[in-house]
């Protein structure tokens, strides 16, 4: 019997960048949509690379997302899910948006087709090199009920100093999460986000009691890569909560660090607790089982059951907006040997034209004379006039940018036209717009609603 299943979430809508031509798993990073470099982080580890595969989507992207998976030698199922809440109200309530499904209403779609103990939860938008190994080993050894991939924040992404975001003209300063943990054994006792907050942090004093050791850290990042028992999940399953990382996730945590019965998360009076435990597996490259409990500082005595963390120092990307996107595409060129030994990098000699070697350039491409290229990736049968300077850019495929060009830090999707000297900067064009010649735009967005600049409003979502 399998030991994990791992749940895919890949139906997200695009909300990194203002297009819905692509669902975000769908997204380029180097050329490669961004299912690719998830699954490579999947495939990575042997136990999870010969798991059941569900990957979620939504009706909308099915077919698109099937397409694309159909030419990988991965074996999955695919599962539709609808996109909002069933409407059970008449009259003029039914004029009203519905509400969007939360990820935990959306893993109920698939629940019936988890036949194993343990399952590992991971979202598709996620770009770098991990080592899934000590989360695996952690989540073995201490037999936790939920073990999660901290990240070390980088600075964009701390909410300490607000930068410059492509499509608005303020800045965007990201949510704070804190995290308390006890680092002495890797147990994490609460996630709490600034949003959430007043003016004080609350410490439970029976999670001090068990955990004097706990402290407050701000420089951590969720990966959204989960390790949970199915027993705790069922408790999700059958509770009322619509989101599992804002809703269920803490109360979770809540629950089993302050030894409260997790039944007391569900809505009904007379369900059985289940009882939580898993089958000591093997151990992959780490040998037999006391070499891993010396490392991870335990005994066969100590009690089991908690949550979990393990940070991961390296560079991995959450694509959850489009600063991050930026970010993951100007990292590409350095990051994707790690994926591949397939060379991506522009290598082709071109007279007059400057291109670091920091840059990606799909096939087809046409680049004009005096053209400078620095740090940008450039999508399929892009088309590029003399006398052009691109900086720190992602095009899609299909776009033209005529002569005298000049973007810094912005976006061109699919089939866009720049016109002759335009000046873009912190800017994003959506696809088949077109930007008049001599232009200059700073912070704006280019939409399909109208051909004029528009604000558009940037979510720190969760897929």
């Amino acid at each position: 019997m399998k030991e994990f299943t791992v749940v895919l979430y890949a139906g997200g809508n695009n909300r990194v960048i203002p297009d819905s031509s692509l669902p975000k798993s769908l997204l380029p990073i180097a050329n490669r949509p961004l299912i690719w470099y998830t699954l490579e982080i999947i495939q990575s580890h042997p136990s999870l690379a010969s798991s059941p595969l569900l990957i979620l989507t939504s009706g909308q992207y099915r077919q698109v997302l099937d397409s694309y998976l159909s030419t990988l030698n991965i074996t999955y199922e695919l599962v539709t899910y609808r996109q909002h809440h069933e409407s059970t109200s008449g009259g003029e309530d039914q004029q009203q948006a519905p509400d969007e499904l939360g990820t935990l209403d959306v893993l109920r779609s698939c629940y019936s087709r988890i036949r194993t103990e343990s399952i590992c939860l991971i979202t598709c938008d996620l770009f770098g090199k991990v080592n899934l190994t000590p989360l695996v080993n952690m989540f073995r050894v201490r037999d936790a009920s939920l073990c999660m991939l901290l990240l070390k924040a980088t600075t964009s992404s701390t909410g300490k100093e607000p930068v410059a975001q492509p499509g608005q003209k303020m800045k965007f300063t990201p949510e704070l999460e804190y995290y308390t943990v006890d680092q002495s054994t890797n147990t994490i006792t609460s996630i709490q986000l600034k949003a959430d907050l007043e003016q004080v942090f609350p410490l439970r004093q029976a999670i001090l009691i068990n955990h004097p050791r706990t402290t407050i850290r701000t420089d951590l990042a969720d990966a959204h890569i989960y390790l949970i028992k199915k027993s705790c999940l069922d408790i999700g399953n059958r509770s009322s909560f619509s989101s599992f990382r804002k809703e269920f996730l803490p109360k979770l945590i809540r629950q089993i660090v302050t030894d409260k019965p997790l039944e007391d998360l569900v809505d009904q009076a007379n369900n059985k607790r289940t009882m939580m435990r898993q089958k000591t597996m093997d151990m992959d490259d780490h040998g037999d089982l006391s070499r891993i409990l010396e490392q991870y500082d335990c005994d066969d005595k100590q009690i089991r059951g908690g949550c979990y963390y393990v940070t991961d120092e390296t560079q991995l990307f959450r694509v959850k907006h489009v600063i991050a996107y930026l970010e993951a595409n100007r990292h590409a060129a350095a990051l994707i040997s790690s994926y591949t030994n397939e060379d991506i990098l522009f290598k082709d000699r071109i007279e007059q034209v400057q291109i670091g070697n920091d840059c990606v350039v799909g096939d087809g491409y046409e680049i004009g004379k005096k053209t400078k290229i620095i740090r940008t990736i450039i999508g399929k049968n892009c088309r590029i006039e003399d006398k052009c300077k691109i900086i720190n850019c992602v095009l899609l495929d299909h776009v033209h940018v005529k002569e005298g060009v000049t973007l810094q830090n912005s976006i061109l999707c699919s089939r866009s036209t720049i016109g002759a000297e335009s000046e873009l900067q912190n800017s994003i064009v959506c696809s088949n717009q077109q930007v008049d010649g001599k232009r200059k735009l700073n912070g704006e967005t280019i939409s399909a609603a109208s051909n004029e600049s528009v604000e558009y409003m940037l979510l720190d979502d969760e897929p």
